[in-house]
Protein backbone atom coordinates (compact mmCIF):
# COMPACT_ATOMS: atom_id res chain seq x y z
CA UNK A 1 0.00 0.00 0.00
CA UNK A 2 1.05 3.59 -0.55
CA UNK A 3 1.07 6.12 2.31
CA UNK A 4 0.68 9.64 0.91
CA UNK A 5 1.93 11.23 4.14
CA UNK A 6 5.37 9.63 3.75
CA UNK A 7 5.53 9.04 -0.02
CA UNK A 8 6.45 5.45 0.77
CA UNK A 9 4.96 1.99 0.41
CA UNK A 10 4.39 -0.60 3.10
CA UNK A 11 3.09 -4.15 3.47
CA UNK A 12 -0.30 -4.07 5.19
CA UNK A 13 -0.59 -6.44 8.16
CA UNK A 14 -3.85 -7.37 9.91
CA UNK A 15 -2.96 -8.33 13.50
CA UNK A 16 -6.52 -9.57 14.12
CA UNK A 17 -6.02 -12.24 11.43
CA UNK A 18 -2.71 -13.62 12.82
CA UNK A 19 -1.69 -16.34 12.18
CA UNK A 20 -2.29 -15.96 8.47
CA UNK A 21 -0.59 -16.25 5.11
CA UNK A 22 -0.83 -14.08 2.01
CA UNK A 23 0.92 -13.41 -1.29
CA UNK A 24 2.31 -10.03 -2.25
CA UNK A 25 4.07 -8.57 -5.26
CA UNK A 26 7.19 -6.64 -4.27
CA UNK A 27 8.64 -4.73 -7.18
CA UNK A 28 9.18 -7.41 -9.83
CA UNK A 29 8.45 -10.65 -7.91
CA UNK A 30 5.65 -12.30 -5.98
CA UNK A 31 6.28 -13.74 -2.51
CA UNK A 32 4.34 -15.58 0.15
CA UNK A 33 4.40 -14.32 3.73
CA UNK A 34 3.14 -16.20 6.77
CA UNK A 35 2.74 -14.02 9.87
CA UNK A 36 2.63 -15.58 13.35
CA UNK A 37 2.59 -14.38 16.96
CA UNK A 38 4.90 -16.07 19.48
CA UNK A 39 2.92 -15.86 22.70
CA UNK A 40 5.79 -17.07 24.91
CA UNK A 41 8.34 -14.57 23.59
CA UNK A 42 5.72 -11.88 22.83
CA UNK A 43 6.90 -11.16 19.28
CA UNK A 44 5.82 -11.65 15.68
CA UNK A 45 7.63 -13.85 13.19
CA UNK A 46 7.35 -14.00 9.41
CA UNK A 47 8.08 -16.90 7.07
CA UNK A 48 9.09 -15.93 3.52
CA UNK A 49 8.34 -18.09 0.45
CA UNK A 50 9.27 -17.59 -3.17
CA UNK A 51 6.71 -17.58 -5.99
CA UNK A 52 6.90 -21.40 -6.22
CA UNK A 53 6.04 -21.77 -2.50
CA UNK A 54 9.61 -22.79 -1.67
CA UNK A 55 10.66 -21.54 1.77
CA UNK A 56 13.36 -18.89 1.91
CA UNK A 57 13.20 -18.09 5.65
CA UNK A 58 11.27 -19.57 8.58
CA UNK A 59 10.44 -17.58 11.69
CA UNK A 60 12.26 -14.29 11.08
CA UNK A 61 11.47 -12.15 14.17
CA UNK A 62 9.83 -8.80 13.45
CA UNK A 63 12.06 -6.37 15.35
CA UNK A 64 11.55 -2.64 15.32
CA UNK A 65 13.98 -0.83 13.03
CA UNK A 66 15.77 -4.03 11.90
CA UNK A 67 15.68 -4.99 8.22
CA UNK A 68 13.84 -8.26 7.80
CA UNK A 69 15.50 -11.31 6.24
CA UNK A 70 18.84 -9.47 6.17
CA UNK A 71 20.98 -12.21 7.67
CA UNK A 72 20.38 -14.72 4.89
CA UNK A 73 19.48 -12.77 1.78
CA UNK A 74 20.57 -13.60 -1.75
CA UNK A 75 19.18 -12.95 -5.25
CA UNK A 76 15.93 -14.81 -4.42
CA UNK A 77 14.95 -12.24 -1.78
CA UNK A 78 12.75 -9.16 -2.22
CA UNK A 79 14.32 -6.27 -4.03
CA UNK A 80 13.06 -3.74 -1.48
CA UNK A 81 14.35 -3.79 2.08
CA UNK A 82 11.50 -4.41 4.56
CA UNK A 83 11.86 -2.54 7.87
CA UNK A 84 9.28 -2.46 10.70
CA UNK A 85 9.08 1.21 11.62
CA UNK A 86 6.70 3.95 12.75
CA UNK A 87 6.14 7.29 11.07
CA UNK A 88 8.54 10.05 12.10
CA UNK A 89 7.55 11.62 15.40
CA UNK A 90 6.30 8.38 16.97
CA UNK A 91 8.58 7.20 19.75
CA UNK A 92 8.13 3.45 19.44
CA UNK A 93 10.93 1.02 20.15
CA UNK A 94 9.30 -2.38 20.00
CA UNK A 95 6.75 -4.19 17.82
CA UNK A 96 3.70 -5.33 19.81
CA UNK A 97 0.23 -6.72 19.23
CA UNK A 98 -1.10 -3.22 19.87
CA UNK A 99 1.00 -1.37 17.28
CA UNK A 100 1.81 -3.66 14.32
CA UNK A 101 -0.34 -2.71 11.37
CA UNK A 102 -1.36 0.60 12.93
CA UNK A 103 1.56 2.68 14.23
CA UNK A 104 4.25 0.23 13.10
CA UNK A 105 4.18 -0.82 9.46
CA UNK A 106 6.45 -2.99 7.33
CA UNK A 107 7.94 -0.19 5.20
CA UNK A 108 9.58 -0.86 1.85
CA UNK A 109 12.86 0.89 1.13
CA UNK A 110 15.13 0.86 -1.91
CA UNK A 111 17.95 -1.63 -1.57
CA UNK A 112 21.45 -0.15 -1.70
CA UNK A 113 23.58 -1.83 -4.32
Amino acid sequence: MFDPTTNAEYIPIDPAAVPYAFRIKLWDRTYGLHVRWNDIGKFYTVDLYDNNELPLVYGDPVRYGRPMFGAVEDERFPLPVIIPYAKPGNSIGVVTQNNLGTDVKLWLYERWT
